[in-house]
């Protein structure tokens, strides 16, 4: 059996974000953008990006701390060293999340995404979306002439989004 070593992921997908080291001993805190936080350490290995260099990282141990994480990685064990990730994205190989249904999808997936309102206007297209308290909120790029700003639509199923079809790669809004 040959042992493949990666060292980049393969379609990169932004998971989290590391922030300053945590104590002397080379704990880092962490950010989780996955939905529920503690799912982040659901998909390894973990690959940090940061100024254009991947470093593929291994969790010796991690710990709740206030609203985020601490993470020891494997063989650090000083504070000078994991502090050059500090500000490092947190990337994981896409292949690694759970395969999902038909016409489920993840929130990348929709990144792209034509915008459609009911009346079949297109809208633009969806570049981001923001995690609120509330309800999730899609970023659409404005291809309407009379306004230049993003359009900031709130993500409410069946209220709002009406269809997000995954085949034809298209969301359908009650927007006007």
């Amino acid at each position: 059996m040959i042992n493949i070593s990666i060292n980049k992921p393969i379609q990169p997908l932004l998971i989290g974000k590391v922030g300053k080291s945590y104590g002397i001993l080379g704990w880092i805190n962490i950010f989780s953008f996955t939905e529920e936080q503690e799912k982040i350490f659901n998909y390894l290995p973990w690959f940090f990006f940061k100024e254009k260099n991947w470093t593929r990282i291994q969790i010796k141990n991690w710990k709740k701390y206030k609203n985020n994480f601490i993470v020891h990685i494997k063989d650090i064990s000083d504070r000078s060293v994991v502090s050059q990730f500090t500000n490092a994205d947190i990337i994981i190989s896409k292949h690694t999340l759970p395969a999902l249904k038909k016409n489920d999808y993840y929130w990348n997936d929709i990144i792209n995404y034509k915008v459609f309102n009911i009346d079949q206007h297109y809208l633009g297209t969806v570049i981001n979306l923001i995690r609120t308290r509330n309800n999730d909120i899609l970023i659409v790029k404005n291809k309407l002439k009379i306004h230049q700003k993003n359009i900031l639509i709130p993500f409410i199923d069946n209220k709002i989004i009406k269809n997000v079809n995954t085949d034809k790669k298209f969301i359908l809004v009650q927007w006007d």
